[in-house]
């Protein structure tokens, strides 16, 4: 497996936690079932991520921008930036009991990844799948740069909206719809045209309607004046137009808009480039030039009211507006000339491995996305307008324009001359690759390709590839794509995807919802105050705004106004496997946190109890044929969990091997079992503490292995300390890394169906005894009278009555024969009477009969819906929650 590398703009977040803890999970389980495990650690260089966050550190703190700095500055910084950064997320990782192979860890720009992405470059351009051409990119003004599609968040905006854009020192409205009157030529007639973008009404270049439309027929072949530039533009027939938008007449934008676009191409139609690479308007735009594209807007939108064009304005319009994330700029559609991989045929090679089963996802769910993108991939946009990142390895030739793509300048020099002589100037690109080219031959540049290493003949294709589904396209398609056009193979057999980490509430934890909590404030415990504080440190260094800034300290003050108590790595990782990673949202709720401490320190009480309680002198010499009921039941329920919690981790069902492991240690194992074993081994009875003490060591010792993918710091503690008292009992050994994982066929014997049933039952009757004593008090001495009609149940019930006694402590239990019983036949109204199940019932009997009295009306209180409860103080409320 290798770790997907987090990005050097900040630290780890829970997302990354969760990553991190299901991979570390399954790496544990499979070493200690004897498999060679390699796991790769990394960090990645996230070109355009960290580059704009570096750009805000150095506004923030230097007053300066990335332009008062040449390149080689500025780059500098960046290193300085990872430095420090990479040092940080390395010890979170092995705080979170990552066991990750450190020797082999990578940085995506570390001279040997730098190399295998330009030989990955060099060999797809050599193929005839990299070229330079010109098409339609996701163009950041702010940035100056293309931007990748995950780069690009749709938002919602519905009606009349204000938003803060880069560059606009007011907020700019969107969510208009305005209506513009485009005159018919020689004729009194005209065309209403709807848009949301009237500033790019200077790059129109005809109307369009659909051919269909019986409303427009007559128009066709027919030209109308440009309300802006009064020229004649051309009205021609598409199907691409849709009758139901608007009023059915599109405006024509080729250099915009890449529908527009392919419409003009069919019907050879000029291209007028109105917006340039700063999102200001172009010179053709006649007394807007240099105007910023959204002041060009109003100022346009009043000339057109002027001039009696504008018809109409809805200020109640719904739109997706395509937002930069990481400069919260507009993105804008721009044709330019760019470097790009052909994918179609990549493309339906990943769809095919999925189809033939070499590829498998899960959840399967994701197969008809992955289907559908690769179906209708378009060729894909690799430059970068960045200073950091891996420079593209071509080469422009000055004289003619021409590019050379080679391994390095002397090679491509070597090039040129054979072609040009020897006086030929070169000139290399200053663009940058997409971060995600890099990403994606992680999974065997990691292993030495483009040499044939051993590591590549050992451990390529990888076993596995675990990352959250929304990426599944960006970067596990990519890898797909590369991995077979690169190496002939796919990067790896099985692609698990989890969901996206979402707060308590279902709401994603992100730093423009303010929800977002470190590992180490869960772990370590984090007081209100410091939670504030380290949102105002990561504000101070530009990481957030102000806006999430007040939003976070908002959420803290709802969310934590107690802070929150340490818990502890292990707590942590199981609240995380809690959940069904699967699911499309994986909701984390920090009470689970809590939960899961309690249960570490229920199994620590449980290994002190087990070393009271044995007798060390006697290691080994247990008697195990005479097991007591008890103890077989206790070692069935260990068999089923054993083989429970292996299907789960097999079918990466973490969450049932946390809810098996939980269920047997803290309701079996502790709650059960141990308040069991008092009897046995109060009474005296050598036997009986023999099997009692064989079966406590025997439980924990397995139980131990079991836990350890899951809760490493405190399975390899405890292991450590009872091998020490209990060398017989327990291996010697360093970390349960070493020791075999528990396997079910190593237990199946142990399986007794029958004796759990009837366990259950008992179970299920101290449940009910314990519920029904809710409402009474122990000073009031009761005896609880058991009632079944079952003379199965009465056997069992009297065999078992100590362990009832002990369990439920209640120690005046007398049990009876519904048949045999005069209680059965009376209603008497001096005892309070629970049914358990049809045949079976309880009846407490109180010698006080005002307090049976008002015992009775107070569970009559309870059961009226109408009765009005008491309101909890928000102090005890908090502390429930």
């Amino acid at each position: 497996m290798i770790l997907p590398p987090p990005n050097i703009t900040g630290v780890l977040h829970l997302g990354h936690a969760l990553t991190a803890t299901v991979q570390d999970v399954l790496a544990r389980w499979y070493r200690m079932r004897g498999y060679s495990v390699l796991w790769i650690p990394g960090l990645d260089h996230a070109g355009i991520a960290t580059q704009v966050v570096v750009e805000k550190h150095l506004r923030h703190t230097r007053n300066l921008s990335r332009l008062d700095l040449t390149r080689e500055e500025f780059t500098s910084l960046v290193w300085r930036w990872k430095a420090d950064k990479a040092g940080t997320i390395r010890d979170q990782l092995k705080m979170l009991g990552a066991s990750l192979d450190w020797d082999r860890e990578y940085f995506t720009v570390d001279q040997r990844h730098s190399a295998a992405v330009t030989e990955a470059f060099v060999r797809l351009h050599e193929r005839g799948l990299l070229y330079r051409g010109c098409d339609f990119v996701n163009w950041s003004p702010s940035l100056r740069s293309t931007v990748s599609e995950i780069e690009v968040v749709d938002v919602a905006v519905r009606g009349s909206t204000k938003l803060s854009v880069p560059g606009y020192r007011n907020k700019v409205t969107f969510g208009r719809m305005m209506k513009l009157a485009y005159p018919v030529e020689d004729s009194e007639e005209e065309l209403i045209v709807a848009t949301t973008r009237p500033e790019t009404i200077f790059g129109d270049v005809a109307l369009a309607v659909h051919p269909d439309d019986e409303r427009y027929a007559r128009y066709i072949g027919r030209r109308v004046t440009h309300p802006v530039r009064n020229v004649p533009i051309p009205i021609v027939a598409d199907s691409a137009v849709r009758k139901d938008f608007g009023t059915g007449v599109l405006k024509i934008t080729p250099a915009h808009d890449r529908r527009d676009h392919g419409i003009a191409k069919k019907h050879n139609l000029p291209l007028i480039g109105v917006i340039n690479e700063d999102g200001n308007m172009t010179d053709v735009c006649k007394g807007f030039e240099g105007l910023p594209r959204f002041d060009a807007r109003e100022k346009l939108m009043h000339e057109l009211f002027v001039r009696g064009v504008l018809r109409d304005v809805n200020n109640e319009h719904s739109v997706m507006l395509p937002r930069c994330s990481r400069s919260q700029d507009i993105v804008e559609q721009l044709l330019k000339e760019q470097w790009f991989v052909k994918c179609d045929e990549m493309a339906k090679n990943a769809v095919d491995a999925l189809e033939n089963e070499s590829l498998r996802i899960v959840p399967d769910v994701h197969e008809q996305q992955w289907r559908d993108w690769l179906g209708n991939i378009r060729d894909w946009c690799v430059s970068r307008q960045l200073w950091w990142g891996h420079q593209i390895p071509a080469y422009s030739v000055v004289c003619d324009g021409s590019w050379i793509v080679a391994r390095s300048e002397e090679e491509a020099h070597s090039i040129a001359r054979r072609k040009y002589g020897d006086a030929v100037e070169l000139r290399r690109d200053g663009d940058v690759l997409d971060t995600w080219f890099s990403s994606a031959i992680v999974p065997f540049a990691t292993l030495g390709w483009p040499e044939d290493t051993q590591d590549m003949a050992k451990y390529y294709p990888l076993s596995l590839m675990e990352t959250g589904h929304d990426i599944l396209m960006l970067w596990v398609a990519r890898m797909v794509m590369l991995g077979l056009e690169l190496t002939q193979r796919l990067p790896f057999k099985e692609v698990l995807l989890h969901g996206v980490l979402c707060d308590a509430n279902g709401r994603k934890m992100s730093k423009s919802s303010g929800n977002v909590i470190s590992p180490e404030s869960i772990i370590n415990g984090c007081s209100l105050e410091e939670l504030n504080a380290q949102a105002t440190r990561s504000h101070e260094a530009g990481i957030l705004s102000a806006d999430e800034l007040r939003r976070t300290l908002r959420v803290n003050a709802k969310s934590y106004p107690e802070g929150i108590i340490d818990c502890g790595v292990d707590a942590l990782r199981m609240a995380l496997c809690s959940r069904n990673i699967k699911n499309h949202n994986v909701s984390f709720d920090i009470a689970d946190c809590r939960t899961y401490k309690n249960l570490c320190n229920k199994i620590w009480q449980a290994s002190k109890y087990m070393l009271l309680m044995v007798n060390e002198d006697r290691e080994g010499n247990e008697d195990t044929e005479n097991l007591s009921n008890l103890d077989r039941w206790i070692l069935s329920r260990l068999s089923q969990t054993v083989e429970t919690v292996n299907t789960a981790f097999a079918e990466r069902d973490f969450y049932k091997a946390a809810f098996a492991i939980r269920q047997f240690l803290h309701y079996e194992f502790c709650d059960f079992y141990l308040e069991g074993t008092k009897f046995g081994f109060r009474d005296g009875d050598a036997r009986v503490a023999s099997g009692h003490s064989y079966t406590l060591k025997r439980c924990l010792e397995v139980s131990l292995r079991l836990f350890a993918p899951l809760v490493p710091y405190l399975a390899d503690d405890l292991y450590t300390r009872l091998a020490k008292k209990l060398p017989m009992s327990f291996l010697q050994v360093s970390s349960l890394l070493e020791a075999e994982y528990p396997e079910f066929e190593e237990f199946e014997h142990l399986r007794n169906v029958s004796l759990e049933e009837d366990f259950q039952k008992i179970i299920d009757l101290i449940d009910a005894i314990r519920t029904c004593m809710a409402n009474v008090s122990k000073k009031l001495h009761p005896e609880v009278n058991i009632l079944t009609g079952d003379a199965r149940d009465y056997d069992l019930y009297k065999d078992n009555v100590n362990l009832i006694k002990g369990v439920s402590r209640i120690w005046n239990v007398p049990i009876h024969l519904t048949r045999d019983c005069e209680m059965a036949r009376k209603d008497n109204h001096d005892e309070i009477r629970y049914v358990h199940t049809d045949d079976c019932s309880l009846h407490i009997a109180i010698a006080d009969a005002s307090a049976t009295k008002q015992i009775k009306r107070n569970i009559e209180r309870k059961r009226d819906p109408n009765t009005e409860k008491p309101k909890a103080s928000p102090k005890l409320k908090q502390q429930e929650i």
